[in-house]
C-alpha cells in the first residue's frame, strides 16, 4: 500500500484527489495531513514520510511571485528529495504548462517522471498511473528538441521577449521627459502583449503585432485567451459536464438590488454543489464584507484587488481568500481598502483577478458601475448577463426612451442572446398590466418577489442567505429556476433536485495565472 501526501493548496482539488484515491483502499492511504503552503514542503515531507508527493504548480501558494523564482524553488526542492531519499519518494507534478516549456524538461532531467500538463485530469488514467511503475516513456514528450528555436514556433520566445524589454529600456532612456507619458503608454501595451503571447494562446499572433504599439493591443486578443482558459475546462470525472460560467448582474439604477439577487444566485448554486465566486465591484463602495459581518468572521481579510495591487506589509496578517456558505467571496474590506480607480485596476488587472477564480460559476455584481468603460469590454467575454429592474415605471420609461443618450448601451445589449432582464420585488399580478405586457411579455427572464422584510433585515442581521429560511427556500428556488437552467445543464439540476450528492465538490476548474 502506498501512502500519497497532497501538497496541491486547493482544498476543492485536493478533496476530488483524495476521494478517488480513498476509493482505491487496498493501493493507496491518503494522511489527513495536507501541505497547504511551499515553505512547510519539506518538513511534512519528512514527517510523512510519503511514497507519493502530488504537488500543483500554480495552486500551491509560495513566497516566491515571479515565475522564474516559482521554477528554480521547485528545482530545488526535487534535487533536494532526490538527494535525501534518492528514488523513494515519487513526485507527481501537476500544472497547466504547454508540451514544450522547458521547465518540464528540466524536471524530467531530475527524474520527476509523473507529469500532467493539461487543464483536466481524468482520475482513472491518473490512478492507472500511479498503480504501474514510473515510466520513462510518459514524460519524454516534455524533453526539448534539438531543433533551434525559431523553426519550432513562429511565435516570439522568452528570450525575444527579454530583448525587447531591453530595447523598451534604452530606449526610455534615450528619449526625453516630455515624452514620458507617450513612452509609459507604448510599453504598458506591449507588456499586455507579451503577456498574451507568453501563455501561448493565440496562435497567430506575429512578430509585426508586436512592434504596431498604437493598434495591436485590441481587447480582443485578451478575449480569446479569456476564452480558451475558462470555457474549455470541463472536468472529467464529473458525471454531467459542465461548461464554466461567467455572469454579470447590474442595473441601470441604484437601490434596483443587484446585490441582493447576485447573492441569491451564488447561495443557490452553492447549494448545488455548483463551486461558485462572488466578485464585488471594485468601483465602487463596500457592501457584501459587513453585508456578512466579515469583522468578526474574517477581520484579517484583503481582497484580491489588493493582494494584485498593493503593497503587502509582510509584518500585519492578510488573509486573501474567503469562502462563506461554500462561496468563494471576493470583496472589499471597507476600513482597509478604497474606492479602487481604474488606473489602479486596469482590465488586464481585472481579468487576471477574473481569471484567478477556481469556480465553475463566477458571479460579477457589476451594480451601476456600467458607465465604467472596463465592463464593457468584460459584458463581450461573459456568457450571461442579467439587468435588474424594478417595477417603477418613470425608471423604465427613462430607460426605454430612444433618445436617451445615456441608456443606449443597455438598450443594445438587451437584444443579445445572451442578456436578460430580472424583475425585483415583482409580483405576479402586475405582469398582467398592460404596460408590462407590451414592453417585456417576452424579456423578463424571470421576477424575484418582494420578501417579508423583517426577515430580509433578520437576515443581514444574522449575517446569512435568505435562501436558508425554510420558509422561502421554495420561493428563492423557483424564481432562480430559469437562471440556473441558463447556467447548468438539465441533466445535472434534475439530478442535485433529487437530492443526488454524488457530484457534491467535484466541480473545479484549473485556473493558471503568470505573474508579470
Amino acid at each position: 500500500m502506498k501512502k500519497v501526501l497532497l501538497g496541491i493548496g486547493n482544498k476543492d482539488f485536493s478533496q476530488i484527489l483524495r476521494n478517488n484515491l480513498l476509493k482505491q483502499e487496498k493501493d493507496f492511504i491518503v494522511p489527513e495531513q495536507e501541505v497547504m503552503h511551499h515553505r512547510y514542503l519539506s518538513e511534512i515531507v519528512d514527517l510523512e514520510k510519503p511514497d507519493i508527493l502530488v504537488v500543483h504548480d500554480y495552486y500551491l501558494p509560495s513566497d516566491n511571485v515571479g515565475k522564474e523564482e516559482r521554477e528554480r524553488e521547485w528545482l530545488s526542492f526535487f534535487s533536494k528529495i532526490r538527494v535525501d531519499y534518492d528514488d523513494a519518494i515519487r513526485i507527481v507534478f501537476m500544472c497547466e504548462r504547454q508540451k514544450g516549456d522547458p521547465f518540464l524538461s528540466q524536471l524530467v532531467g531530475i527524474n520527476v517522471l509523473d507529469i500532467f500538463n493539461n487543464n483536466s485530469i481524468d482520475m482513472i488514467e491518473l490512478i492507472d498511473q500511479l498503480n504501474d511503475k514510473p515510466r520513462f516513456s510518459r514524460v519524454s514528450k516534455f524533453m526539448q528538441s534539438s531543433q533551434p528555436r525559431q523553426v519550432q514556433s513562429q511565435l516570439p520566445t522568452e528570450d525575444d521577449d527579454d530583448s525587447i524589454e531591453k530595447e523598451e529600456d534604452q530606449d526610455s532612456q534615450v528619449e526625453s521627459d516630455a515624452d514620458s507619458p507617450n513612452l509609459k503608454r507604448d510599453k504598458q501595451k506591449k507588456t499586455v502583449v507579451r503577456n498574451v503571447i507568453k501563455r501561448n494562446v493565440v496562435k497567430n499572433v506575429i512578430e509585426k503585432k508586436v512592434e504596431k504599439t498604437v493598434k495591436v493591443v485590441n481587447k480582443q486578443v485578451v478575449k480569446r485567451d479569456y476564452s480558451i482558459q475558462i470555457l474549455n475546462q470541463v472536468e472529467k470525472i464529473v458525471g454531467v459536464p459542465i461548461q464554466a460560467k461567467t455572469v454579470l448582474i447590474g442595473s441601470p439604477f441604484s437601490r434596483s438590488g443587484s446585490t441582493f439577487v447576485s447573492h441569491l444566485l451564488a447561495r443557490e448554486l452553492a447549494r448545488l454543489g455548483v463551486s461558485v465566486t462572488y466578485i464585488e465591484s471594485p468601483y465602487s463602495s463596500a457592501y457584501s464584507y459587513d453585508r456578512f459581518i466579515g469583522h468578526e468572521r474574517i477581520p484579517d481579510y484583503r481582497s484580491k484587488f489588493y493582494q494584485f495591487t498593493k503593497e503587502i506589509d509582510p509584518k500585519k496578517p492578510s488573509i486573501f481568500d474567503w469562502t462563506l456558505e461554500d462561496i468563494n467571496m471576493v470583496v472589499k474590506h471597507p476600513s482597509n481598502e478604497p474606492i479602487y480607480g481604474m488606473k489602479e485596476i486596469p482590465f488586464d488587472v481585472y481579468v487576471k483577478i477574473l481569471l484567478s477564480s477556481q469556480s465553475t460559476v463566477t458571479i460579477l455584481d457589476v451594480g451601476t458601475d456600467w458607465h465604467q468603460e472596463i465592463y464593457r469590454d468584460i459584458y463581450d467575454i461573459a456568457t450571461n448577463a442579467y439587468f435588474i429592474l424594478e417595477p417603477d415605471i418613470a425608471n423604465i420609461q427613462y430607460l426605454e426612451d430612444p433618445d436617451n443618450v445615456l441608456t443606449k448601451f443597455f438598450r443594445e445589449v438587451l437584444n443579445d442572446s445572451k442578456s436578460h432582464l430580472i424583475g425585483n420585488r415583482f409580483d405576479r399580478s402586475i405582469l398582467e398590466n398592460e404596460f408590462f405586457q407590451n414592453l417585456y411579455r417576452d424579456d423578463l427572464k424571470t421576477i424575484v418577489p418582494c420578501f417579508n422584510p423583517k426577515h430580509v433585515f433578520d437576515c443581514h442581521y444574522a449575517g446569512t442567505f435568505i435562501n436558508d429560511i425554510s420558509q422561502y427556500q421554495n420561493q428563492v428556488t423557483q424564481a432562480l429556476q430559469p437562471i440556473i437552467e441558463d447556467l447548468l445543464p438539465n441533466d445535472f439540476i434534475k439530478k442535485q433536485r433529487k437530492g443526488t450528492q454524488f457530484f457534491r465538490n467535484m466541480l473545479n476548474k484549473k485556473i493558471k495565472i503568470e505573474s508579470k
